[in-house]
C-alpha cells in the first residue's frame, strides 16, 4: 500500500516539474507542488500505521476454577464480552488440576471450560493445563505471549475472574507481568465463603509469585 501511494505521488510530482518548464506561471506550479508534497508526506504516514491496527487481537483470559460453578460463572461472563468485542479473539483458558493424582484421566479446569464454550463462535482456543494457581496462570500466560507475538505488538489482554478474586489476581499479574496493563472482565459469583477465603490466600501473594517466575 505504501508502495503506491509513493509510485503515485511521484508521478504527480513529475509531471508538476515537466508542466513547471513548460509554463511561465511558476509561482502557481510552485504552490502545486508543495501540496502534492505534503499530500504524500499524510499519505504515507496513514499507510504505514494501518497494517498494525488492523493485526491487534483481543487476547481473552479465562482463570480456571475447581468449582464448576464458579467456572461456569467466568465461562458465561467472557462469552457475554467477547459477543461485544470488535477485534479478533483468542481465548486463552488457564486451569491445570490442583493436587494432581497418578489418574491421567482427570479432567482439567481448563478442558471443563472449554466444554462449557458456545461451539458457534469463531474463536481461537488456547487451552493452558498445567497452572494449579493463579501466579502459574499469570506465568503460563506470559510464556505463551512472548512465544506468540513481538514486544512492540502486543495483544490487549482481558482476563475473566470472579469478583471475589480480582484483588489477590491483581497483584499477582503485576508481579508475573508488569509490562502490560490488562482489562479486568469479573463475573458476579454466588459463593459467600470465598469472599472469607480471599483473606487467607492474599497472604501467600509474594510466595507464589517468586515460585511462579522459576517455572
Amino acid at each position: 500500500m505504501e508502495v503506491t501511494f509513493f509510485i503515485a505521488s511521484t508521478k504527480l510530482i513529475m509531471f508538476s516539474f515537466q508542466t513547471t518548464e513548460s509554463t511561465k506561471n511558476y509561482n502557481k506550479q510552485k504552490m502545486i507542488f508543495q501540496i502534492l508534497i505534503t499530500l504524500t508526506v499524510c499519505l504515507l504516514c496513514v499507510a504505514h500505521g494501518a497494517p498494525e491496527n488492523s493485526k491487534k487481537r483481543d487476547v481473552h483470559v479465562v482463570l480456571g476454577s475447581a468449582d464448576e460453578t464458579i467456572l461456569g460463572e467466568r465461562i458465561h461472563t467472557a462469552m457475554e464480552y467477547i459477543n461485544t468485542s470488535e477485534n479478533p479473539n483468542i481465548l486463552f483458558i488457564s486451569g491445570g488440576v490442583k493436587n494432581a493424582i497418578a489418574d491421567h484421566n482427570v479432567e482439567t479446569e481448563a478442558s471443563k471450560a472449554a466444554n462449557m464454550i458456545d461451539e458457534t463462535l469463531n474463536l481461537q482456543i488456547v487451552l493452558e493445563e498445567k497452572a494449579t494457581n493463579t501466579a502459574e496462570n499469570f506465568a503460563y500466560l506470559k510464556q505463551w505471549v512472548n512465544s506468540n507475538f513481538s514486544q512492540d505488538n502486543l495483544p490487549d489482554i482481558v482476563i475473566t475472574t470472579s469478583d471475589f478474586h480480582k484483588n489477590r489476581a491483581e497483584q499477582i499479574f503485576s508481579g508475573i507481568i508488569p509490562d502490560i496493563k490488562p482489562k479486568w472482565n469479573l463475573s458476579k459469583s454466588a459463593c459467600i465463603r470465598c469472599w472469607s477465603e480471599e483473606h487467607i490466600h492474599m497472604k501467600n501473594i509474594k510466595s507464589d509469585i517468586q515460585k511462579a517466575l522459576y517455572i
